[in-house]
């Protein structure tokens, strides 16, 4: 009886082990929606600008220079954080982004804040 007992309990550990294993999101989802909430706090001038496999960054030069860029920063993984003079906002961004296929995406660069957790009374 016993010995029955621990077998069952190993089935359902294992069985939950699955499940919750199963259940998990990969860890580099498909990208989204280039959709963005104008409630989405954003630094005003800043844009991430992700480059498209073998392209140079002069890319986002001769396509974003007309915005006066005032710098760019390499993040990794052909992403660059791009700082303008001029901001034309993320829908004119996206708009020029669609006429290069040296650039693979751009997002404007949002601020994301961590809530203070709160107290329990």
């Amino acid at each position: 009886m016993r010995k029955a007992r621990r077998v069952a309990l190993a089935v359902v550990v294992a069985g939950l082990a699955a499940g919750s294993a199963c259940s998990q999101t990969p860890r580099d989802p498909a990208p989204g929606s280039m959709e963005f909430s104008p409630r989405q706090a954003r630094v005003p001038g800043e844009y991430l600008v992700t480059l498209a496999a073998g392209a140079d960054v002069r890319a986002i030069d001769a396509l974003y220079g007309r915005f006066g860029i005032r710098g760019t920063r390499a993040m990794g993984r052909d992403v660059f954080l791009v700082r303008l003079t001029e901001d034309p906002g993320p829908a004119r961004m996206e708009e020029l982004r669609a006429q290069s296929a040296q650039i693979r995406a751009v997002q404007p660069n949002f601020v994301y804040r961590i809530n203070a957790p709160r107290k329990i009374q």
